[in-house]
């Protein structure tokens, strides 16, 4: 495959990770299904290999040391990952990473109840107000892009940035089920992290699709100005700096209280160039990834 140019090839990198997630979930594999299920098991598996690159870097060095199979004579993978983590009581852990891998681009809904599993009440009901919160305000003040876009336009551009709010919700809640892994569990910690990697990938494929959209399509502004032109731009649409606002501001404060959910997430972002876009949204917030 030939591409034109770089950007182009972002764009192909960025899509082959979301599909490299929602290819392994037939629709049958949606329905709800625990880590006794051959389905889950090797959905999980496959998200693990997948994930690893961006996974393992930000794991204990102990755990690393683990996967790498230094004792063993070579390195783990992802079946041999899930099969510990069921040995040690941390299903809960396959069936969370399952459910965002199948759910986790549209249905913050269903994450989140995976979520409720692991999570400690309290955490989960700060979690679900903020949520909740986030889409209601966000479906109150959908009209509101109206006065911002043109007619033909509005719809699908609402209904990216609907989809990158969810997305981020479920990256928010990724982070939050790996920040509350009990001490006990060791292995689940990698299924977990693959969340947050899956996560993080449907974010910045959302915040790509964005970008190009609004900024070679409806803006039709100059194609040499920057990306903190770009978001400058963007964000003077009252909608978007709203639900950006929110977005990022709950994704901030989960990242500054989970490193290794925080390092994947940089990792994934820089690897399908949404990094520097992220940065400029948080500089016009006065926050940091």
């Amino acid at each position: 495959m030939i591409y034109k140019g770089k950007r182009e090839f972002i764009n192909a990198l960025v899509a082959l990770l979301l599909l490299g997630a929602l290819t392994a979930c037939s629709p049958a594999a949606e329905t709800v299904q625990t880590w006794k299920s051959g389905t889950v098991k090797n959905v999980v598996s496959q998200s693990i290999d997948r994930e690893m690159e961006f996974v393992k870097p930000n794991l204990e060095p102990d755990l690393q040391a683990s996967i790498d199979g230094t004792a063993k004579g070579g390195p783990l993978h992802g079946k041999e990952i899930v099969d510990l983590t069921i040995q040690e009581n941390g299903g809960d852990y396959i069936d969370f990473c399952y459910t965002v891998n199948c759910n986790g681009s549209n249905d913050s809904d269903a994450v989140m109840q995976s979520a409720r599993v692991v999570l400690p009440e309290d955490r989960f009901q700060q979690l679900q107000h903020e949520a909740k919160n986030i889409e209601k305000a966000l479906g109150e003040q959908g009209e509101l892009i109206a006065k911002a876009l043109p007619e033909n336009q509005k719809e699908a551009f609402y209904k990216d940035l609907k989809a990158l709010v969810t997305r981020t919700i479920v990256l928010v809640t990724a982070g939050l089920v790996y920040i509350c892994i009990p001490d006990v569990i060791l292995w689940g910690k990698v299924s977990a992290a693959a969340a947050i990697s899956v996560a993080a990938g449907f974010v910045a494929y959302s915040t790509m699709t964005i970008y190009e959209k609004y900024r070679f399509g409806i803006s039709k502004q100059d194609k040499t100005k920057t990306v903190n032109d770009w978001v400058k731009e963007f964000l003077a649409v009252p909608q978007a700096d709203f639900a950006l606002t929110t977005a990022a501001t709950s994704m901030t404060a989960m990242l500054a209280e989970g490193p290794v959910a925080k390092g994947i997430t940089i990792l994934v972002f820089a690897c399908t160039n949404a990094l520097e876009t992220w940065n400029a949204m948080m500089k016009k917030y006065n926050l940091t990834l």
